[in-house]
């Protein structure tokens, strides 16, 4: 589609050139990301994914397949933290995610990088809680609990949501015990999870 042939349908409404002119540069980051989006797929391709296909979901933007593993990839087309404004509610969407999440920053060139990489610690023992929640490994649960539950209590409706979904009321109960009971810490043990 010639860029061009977009503006004619505007023009027919009766939309001045100042009009059209201020629509699109309201629109620019969104034409952009959608442009990012695209090329995305052909980036993809070139490393080796196949079966490229946009979705565009809330927690991805395109799935794909690469060595039989079935990819979940959010393009980024922006020079702040790739990560920074996921929510605690995206958090618990991407733990329900059967295969790795990946965030591609298409700026200034592209970059693939596992999301779970690039989260800050707090949304990273997030991710991990909630995913050991949803598998039901209440070992794991209780340990990152014991190690990070200053950083976790911050998220305590999320977590105690997604526990009543997805695990159970046993479960979002002894959640809740173990995040009420727990000292305060330092949070340096971060790194043995």
């Amino acid at each position: 589609m010639d860029p061009s042939d977009v503006l004619s349908p505007l023009r027919e409404l009766g939309m001045t050139d100042e009009e059209i002119s201020y629509a699109l540069k309201r629109a620019r980051g969104i034409i952009f990301g959608f442009g990012m989006e695209f090329r995305a797929k052909s980036v993809l391709e070139s490393m080796n994914f196949e079966e490229v296909r946009g979705v565009d979901l809330p927690t991805h933007d395109i799935e794909a397949i690469r060595g039989g593993v079935k990819y979940f990839i959010e393009v980024k087309a922006t020079r702040k933290s790739p990560t920074k404004g996921y929510s605690a509610h995206k958090i618990a969407q991407l733990a329900l995610l059967d295969g790795p999440h990946m965030t591609l920053v298409m700026y200034p060139e592209p970059k693939l990088y596992l999301t779970e990489e690039v989260l800050s610690e707090p949304k990273r023992m997030l991710l991990f809680l909630l995913k050991q929640v949803k598998n039901g490994n209440l070992e794991a649960v209780k340990k990152i609990v014991e190690i990070g539950g200053d950083f976790l209590r911050p998220y305590e409706a999320v977590i105690m949501d997604f526990s009543r979904k997805y695990s159970g009321e046993e479960t979002s109960t002894y959640l809740t015990y173990l995040l009420r009971s727990q000292p305060q810490s330092d949070g340096r043990n971060l790194e043995i999870l």
